[in-house]
């Protein structure tokens, strides 16, 4: 094995991927305590406007959080259209970086661009000058790494400085896991993010656990309705009344028949069938892609150099007792000989 070498992420291709991410705590410590679950929740939400990475659902606990995300490519029609607009209207630039910055900061952003655009400079000069002033902030929309980097970034800052404290307050860099996009793999996702606080044993019904996208749902949050309609591949538009009611109906379904079936596997109480329960919790959340064979198989194939892998196929039956019936896994052995 290769030690020290930090691979690039595996990406997906297409107009919209999904990933769900996974970040933890150093050393697992259990800090996230009611104030610092309700700053993450702001933050996601705040950095979600700003860099047009959509968040389907979420939770976040005492040492870690997760999230399941659709990724605009960059390189699409629709998004470098949104970005010219961007570029050409200040208006509707600021309203996006108002959603993360305020006060003096968000003053000198707009104050830079209104000293160019009324300035003496000829126009080339001019658009040349504004431009200079937004492309660091547009680089940083439509990117996950951005958007998870600066989630992070900005608790630990707001943490440390909470806490007096100082040094790493995240384990790693994040982890992610290129989700298929289809409808039963991302619900097969979205299950096991939402029911992380029942699957801990915190609270019995998702519902009850107010920091995950479920639960803001279930109370009328309408972004969050929207990413419950996208994980089943219902129209966008159905958020609320009694369409909202259908969807809530079959998510919740959903729902109660995985939490049914993780009690059962738990009241096996037999050391093997909770290694299996631990095992599925794995696979959901490691390995590098998750979907169908066929999904995988492309993943790999595009990844396969990069991996430094000798294997001629890439698509993996979790190993998980408790099963995940047609899904295939990505598991991550880059840097093997």
């Amino acid at each position: 094995m290769l030690v020290g070498v930090r691979h690039p992420r595996i990406l997906g291709t297409g107009p919209l991927c999904y990933y769900h991410v996974l970040s933890r705590v150093i050393e697992r410590r259990f800090i996230f305590d009611v104030p610092e679950r309700e700053y993450f929740q702001k933050t996601m939400r705040a950095q979600e406007a700003f860099c047009g990475v959509r968040v389907l659902t979420w939770t976040c606990l005492s040492n870690h959080f997760h999230i399941l995300v659709a990724v605009p490519d960059r390189a699409s029609a629709e998004v470098q259209a949104e970005i010219g607009r961007l570029l050409a209207d200040d208006d509707a630039f600021l309203v996006r970086v108002k959603c993360l910055y305020a006060g003096p900061a968000f003053d000198e952003i707009q104050a830079r661009l209104l000293v160019a655009r009324e300035g003496g400079a000829k126009e080339e000069a001019k658009l040349a000058e504004i431009e200079a002033i937004k492309r660091p902030y547009l680089e940083r929309m439509y990117d996950l790494s951005a958007f998870v980097g600066e989630i992070k970034q900005r608790i630990s800052q707001w943490y440390n400085g909470k806490n007096e404290r100082t040094g790493p307050l995240w384990e790693d860099r994040f982890k992610s896991v290129l989700v298929q996009g289809k409808q039963g793999v991302l619900a097969t996702v979205a299950a096991y993010i939402d029911l992380n606080a029942v699957r801990a044993g915190i609270v019995q019904d998702p519902r009850h656990w107010r920091w995950c996208g479920y639960a803001e749902a279930a109370a009328a949050q309408g972004r969050s309705r929207q990413g419950i309609c996208e994980i089943l591949d219902e129209a966008s538009g159905r958020r609320d009344g009694a369409e909202w009611k259908g969807v809530h109906r079959r998510y919740r379904a959903m729902l109660v028949a995985e939490e049914r079936n993780c009690r059962d596997e738990a009241d096996e109480s037999s050391n093997s069938e909770r290694a299996g329960l631990h095992q599925r919790i794995r696979d959901l959340g490691g390995g590098l892609a998750l979907g169908s064979e066929s999904f995988v198989e492309q993943v790999f194939r595009a990844n396969q150099q990069r991996m430094r892998v000798k294997r001629k196929t890439g698509a993996r039956v979790p190993p998980s007792k408790c099963g995940l019936g047609p899904l295939r896994t990505l598991l991550d052995l880059r840097g093997t000989e």
